[in-house]
């Protein structure tokens, strides 16, 4: 049962209104700082070749996998406990984190200090459900699929201009600009939403659940460590089968006391709902192979020809933006046509649009990717995938979650993307190392026929799950309406 001091609406400054000045500072502060998530994220991919240079090392890779991990690790803990006390000031707790994170990066004397500040800005991945989920308790209901559907993908603010603005400070002022610029977005728009946004009175007084958190925490960390140390230690060593071996026990163990306590860190039995899982494998998905396609994107456009042999176009960090900056306005305008359409369509088949497209575009690739057009041309057709599934998802989660475990539920679609976003890259470059050449010290150059077997793996995964969803998981009964129906909290009325 959940205590709230008053309604959502009725709670809040916003009331039953429309569109105000300060719910609009509100939807682009929380829109933002979604972008702020995926900004750190492009601008340590792009960034990569920098880094390695500068720090001499052949491990970058554990950049992106540290960002993902913690993102993935923590989302279960940071739902529960935005569910229990708040979700607009763990919002603030994970903007705090990430500052710190930024800061260590722009400073970092060694690459481990780096990769310490990638941990801790992986908590800002938090902003990506708490946001919607936030939404959900205090804006206007009529508004609420519109704001839910872009705060995933956000209004293109910062997500269009961004890889313009990260190549520029990447090749004027160097990798570390893009940390310090990163800090300072955090920090103001932390700043808009303390002075606009209100806090959820929805409230959920339960005990935390300390040792699933760390036993989920630990399970994955040590499964996304053996993936990502796989290939050096080699697939069948002692080390990385006992890493896969402790993982699987440690959440086993998890699975096992989660079914058996009131109060668990993330609520199995809901999750196993149709369209609670439909929402978040298929979300999940769609998220995960975004690092996945742009990683493979910025090799082969910033691969100089002359290596590469067969493939690649030598930019330089702004040029690429001229591929990855059309990929974003595709995401951000198939978001806004997904939060026009949603309530007419429903969210199952928008996201079997943003799924469908993904395998196109990624197969799409395998054979066009050695010209401007090509890459411009698949990068287009994979950001309006990202667009339409990432949409979706956050509408497929509120309508089949109980208002009370919002922030527990939107969390699992935190923990699947972070899961499978953490993997993808180190999956793609298992597949790439071993026919890469070596020209230099530490760095690495990938064969066409390694990147392309990437490709094909991104369009299986994507269709694989179109076919699982659609197969397996359609809605019955019940959440066949639900779905057709937007239900979000009623004025008036605080949920049970």
């Amino acid at each position: 049962m959940s205590s709230t001091s008053s309604s959502p609406a009725a709670g809040s400054p916003f009331g039953s209104a429309g569109w105000t000045p300060r719910l609009v500072l509100s939807l682009i502060a929380i829109l933002c700082l979604v972008e702020a998530v995926a900004f750190a994220y492009v601008g340590t991919t792009t960034a990569l070749p920098q880094i390695i240079e500068h720090f001499q090392t052949t491990q970058a890779g554990w950049l992106l996998t540290a960002y993902a991990l913690v993102g993935a690790a923590s989302a279960p803990l940071f739902g529960k406990l935005a569910d229990l006390y708040g979700k607009r000031r763990l919002v603030l707790v994970s903007l705090g984190l990430a500052v710190v994170g930024d800061a260590l990066a722009a400073i970092a004397p060694a690459f481990w200090v780096m990769v310490l500040g990638q941990v801790l800005h992986g908590f800002i991945s938090a902003c990506m459900f708490l946001g919607y989920s936030l939404m959900r308790d205090v804006y206007p209901k009529k508004l609420v699929p519109f704001s839910a559907s872009l705060s995933i993908t956000g209004a293109g603010i910062l997500s269009i201009g961004a890889p313009f603005l990260i190549g520029y400070l990447i090749d004027h002022f160097g990798f570390r600009s893009v940390y310090v610029f990163d800090l300072c977005w955090v920090v103001v728009m932390g700043a808009v939403i303390v002075l606009t946004t209100p806090e959820s009175p929805l409230r959920r007084p339960a005990r935390v659940d300390i040792v699933g958190a760390v036993l989920l925490a630990a399970g994955l960390t040590s499964i996304l460590l053996g993936v990502s140390k796989g290939q050096e230690w080699g697939w069948g060593s002692g080390r990385i089968i006992g890493l896969f071996v402790l993982g699987l026990v440690l959440l086993g163990v998890y699975v096992f006391f989660a079914l058996r306590i009131r109060e668990p860190i993330l609520n199995l039995r809901l999750l196993v709902r149709r369209t609670i899982l439909f929402a978040v494998l298929t979300g999940g998905v769609a998220y995960g192979l975004n690092p996945l396609n742009q990683t493979l994107l910025a090799l082969m456009a910033q691969t100089p020809r002359q290596l590469g042999g067969t493939y690649g176009l030598g930019y330089s960090a702004s040029r690429y933006a001229l591929i990855t900056g059309p990929l974003a306005l595709a995401s951000v305008l198939c978001a806004v046509a997904v939060g026009l359409l949603i309530q007419r369509t429903g969210g199952r088949i928008m996201m079997y649009i943003g799924l469908g497209l993904s395998t196109v575009g990624a197969a799409f690739l395998t054979f066009q990717h050695d010209t401007f057009g090509g890459l411009l041309t698949g990068a287009l057709i994979l950001g309006a995938g990202t667009g339409f599934a990432l949409a979706a998802m956050p509408n497929l989660i509120i309508v089949g979650s109980p208002a009370a475990e919002q922030g527990s539920m939107s969390s699992a679609g935190e923990l699947s993307a972070g899961l499978i976003g953490a993997a993808t890259p180190i999956i793609a470059f298992a597949i790439m190392t071993p026919s890469a050449m070596s020209p230099l010290p530490g760095v690495l150059i990938y064969s066409d026929s390694g990147v392309t077997t990437s490709l094909v793996v991104s369009a299986c995964i994507a269709l694989g799950t179109l076919l699982i969803g659609a197969l397996f998981l359609r809605a019955r009964g019940r959440e066949g309406t639900e779905e057709r129906e937007f239900t979000p909290v009623q004025e008036g009325a605080a949920p049970a």
